[in-house]
């Protein structure tokens, strides 16, 4: 599921920008925005839904970044070149790597999950991978919103203790290490 998401979120940030490494940047700026700011995610909407504002908004400051008096020409197919410009133009699609670096990291946290009790990674998953509301989650498990609330904050909690390193993301020569670790905000990272 994540996979697919981090595409979807790659494909709206590259149908903003036009330029696959402009989208990369933002798609990287908004992870980070979403890690800083984790703790204000009230949980009233999807974590998806949060997350793909946060990349469209890193998508449009690097828009407004670029020069608005600058245009580039289409490249003119010469005679030598066999192939059009047009059809050099890499897809979204991820590459292999990334695919498998993103593999190992929710293996890692599925590691780290099944070291918890089952009442709190049944709570972490509703939230975080399937991407269930606070109410729609407490009502699944028939206990109060509060109950849940305080289930998935353990959970999170037991993860940043963990303190464990996840694998790393690599794309276009920069690497990412992802870890869950404390914070001043007492926030965990993920992928997406």
């Amino acid at each position: 599921m994540f996979v697919a998401s981090r595409s979807k979120f790659f494909g709206l940030a590259y149908t903003v920008l036009r330029n696959r490494e402009d989208a990369k940047d933002a798609l990287q700026d908004a992870v980070l925005s979403a890690q800083r700011n984790l703790c204000a995610f009230e949980g009233r909407s999807a974590f998806a839904t949060w997350f793909t504002r946060i990349v469209l908004n890193a998508a449009l400051m690097i828009l407004r970044k670029r020069k608005s008096s600058r245009i580039d020409p289409f490249p003119v197919s010469s005679a030598a070149e066999d192939t059009p410009w047009e059809e050099k133009i890499p897809g979204p699609q991820p590459d292999p790597e990334m695919l498998y670096a993103e593999a190992e990291t929710f293996q890692s946290i599925d590691a780290l999950l099944k070291k918890m009790s089952p009442i709190l990674r049944q709570a972490f998953r509703l939230t975080y991978y399937d991407e269930m509301s606070t109410e729609d989650a407490g009502t699944l498990l028939g206990v109060e919103r509060g109950t849940f609330k305080s289930r998935v904050f353990r959970a999170r909690q037991i993860l940043i203790q963990q303190r464990s390193r996840v694998a790393p993301m690599s794309g276009s020569g920069q690497s990412v290490s992802l870890r869950i670790e404390e914070s001043p905000a007492m926030t965990a990272q993920f992928i997406f």
